[in-house]
């Protein structure tokens, strides 16, 4: 059994999605061999998967150019599209001649736009995972008539079927989609102290684009809480604490110890802290087209609050952070496990001869 996984290099929502299915893919079929082809380091693909697996890492496709976690170049994005999507035809040639010598059964994307034409070409069934994709995305940029989106349209529709986590966009150039439930990380048993045990504890992290600049002297003044982040400097106050994570230890595993998780909304970071029921202080990201779905959750679903990019920036954070933690709403049930129920889908495809 040999699986080609494509995974977006942009951010890691995308591997945060594909990791668990992979994973239980390898807990029920241990001779499955897997190729994943992503541009992310190594060390993060490894910390998230719990088996032995051949990676290529080139970039797939082309995501969006962050100027920071919550700031989009949207004129920097649409120029690397083009630029991209103008050799499309030599790209999907190229991916069929690596992939022959390895000859997958199955491709499974989230959610390059390269994997679906290609398993077309190859002749083998082709599944994305995804709560986003570049056509939606780049819709919101374009004009409708728009060359870019003809090319980005004609892929997806070779995708033989879209699986969609909760928190997803609308995505109508999929043909065949079906709704899955909550796939997230769940934490593993570590032994961890909290740096100051008295304090309300909150971790800073912004995934795989830059941290956004922000007066960490500022969090001096948000009393009776400690942070907790991989990038702290040297000089931060007394009240930020630098935290170190590889595959011992995982942002998700140490939720259920921290108050609450400062963040930009993106699936992996929401996934984890609905399920490790942590609440969500939130930044906005207002030049994302999934910013306002990901808004609606946050403020109808979630125990969060929110703060505006001048607030973060300036380190005025204990309002949000409060609240936060007063919110009336808890997580909604995820009513199931989505990395098994697409882990079940992909083997029926893979054992219905």
């Amino acid at each position: 059994m040999k699986l080609a996984v494509y995974i977006s290099g942009h951010g890691f929502g995308h591997l945060a999605q594909v990791a668990p299915v992979l994973n239980e893919l390898q807990r029920r079929y241990s001779n499955c061999t897997v190729l994943i082809r992503c541009a992310l380091a190594e060390e993060e693909i490894r910390a998230r998967l719990t088996f032995d697996f051949q990676l290529d890492r080139e970039s797939v496709d082309v995501g969006v150019v962050q100027k920071s976690a919550i700031e989009e170049d949207r004129e920097a994005s649409i120029d690397q599209l083009r630029h991209w999507l103008a050799d499309m035809d030599a790209r999907v040639q190229r991916e069929k001649r690596l992939l022959a010598e390895f000859s997958p059964d199955l491709i499974l994307s989230n959610i390059s736009p390269l994997a679906f034409p290609v398993a077309r070409a190859l002749a083998v069934p082709s599944i994305g995972l995804a709560t986003l994709d570049w056509h939606t995305i780049y819709s919101s940029w374009l004009e409708p008539d728009d060359p870019a989106l003809a090319v980005l349209a004609k892929a997806y529709a070779c995708c033989d079927l879209l699986c969609t986590p909760p928190m997803a966009m609308v995505m109508p150039v999929f043909p065949e989609q079906r709704k899955v439930p909550l796939i997230a990380a769940k934490p593993q048993p570590v032994s961890y102290a909290l740096p100051v045990a008295a304090s309300k504890t909150a971790l800073v992290i912004f995934g795989g684009s830059a941290q956004p600049p922000f007066d960490y002297q500022a969090l001096a003044r948000c009393s009776g809480w400690h942070f907790l982040m991989p990038e702290a400097p040297a000089d931060a106050p007394a009240n930020v604490s630098a935290i170190r994570f590889d595959a011992s230890l995982r942002a998700v595993d140490v939720m259920p110890y921290v108050d609450a998780v400062v963040c930009k909304p993106g699936y992996g970071i929401l996934s984890e802290c609905w399920s490790t029921s942590t609440p969500i202080v939130w930044v906005e990201r207002p030049d994302f087209p999934e910013f306002p779905m990901l808004k609606g959750w946050l403020e109808s679903h979630f125990p969060a609050a929110g703060m505006s990019r001048r607030e973060f920036s300036a380190g005025e954070w204990l309002h949000a952070l409060e609240k936060s933690r007063q919110s009336p709403r808890s997580y909604p049930d995820p009513a199931g496990d989505g990395a098994q129920t697409v882990a079940e889908l992909i083997s029926r495809v893979l054992l219905r001869d």
